[in-house]
């Protein structure tokens, strides 16, 4: 009986050692997959400002023969992003809620005729940042024909 049972002792320490493995491959999954993240979160920060750059010059006519530039939170959508990103990094936000703290953190407001360009380009400027994995979307259903969509910085556990 003795020998019965140092070998089920020596097959409990093989069992505990496949664990082990098993635990430490995974921990090792992890951290590879937070290092692409990581490496792509980089390629965004030092591509033009915070993704891929926008027209530089875009102009709608309202009045014949005299442009009107569109506001440089469209263009600069990105840069926007960045600050808000930076200063709110854990919480959920929407693209018109983004808007308002851009605002808020640059201390002054553009004309109530350019939020809805400027929530547009939030929103492209967004899902760019989510193909690089850089943010998360989460999908809300206030009601079954309204969609809310928010975002923040992608989580990463050290």
């Amino acid at each position: 009986m003795a020998r019965i049972s140092g070998e089920t002792i020596i097959q409990q320490k093989i069992m505990e050692l496949n664990h082990q493995i098993m635990h430490f491959e995974e921990c090792i999954k992890q951290a590879k997959e937070q290092q692409v993240i990581l490496r792509k979160a980089l390629v965004a920060l030092r591509a033009e400002p915070f993704s891929t750059p926008m027209k530089q010059v875009i102009k709608r006519e309202k009045v014949p023969n005299r442009p009107v530039d569109i506001s440089p939170y469209s263009r600069r959508s990105s840069e926007f992003i960045a600050k808000v990103f930076k200063r709110y990094p854990n919480q959920w936000m929407s693209a018109n809620e983004m808007m308002w703290k851009a605002f808020e953190i640059e201390g002054k407001t553009e004309h109530k005729s350019y939020h809805h360009s400027i929530v547009t380009a939030f929103s492209h400027a967004l899902r760019r940042l989510k193909e690089k994995g850089i943010v998360e979307r989460q999908e809300l259903r206030e009601k079954p024909s309204v969609k809310v969509i928010r975002w923040r910085l992608k989580e990463i556990g050290m």
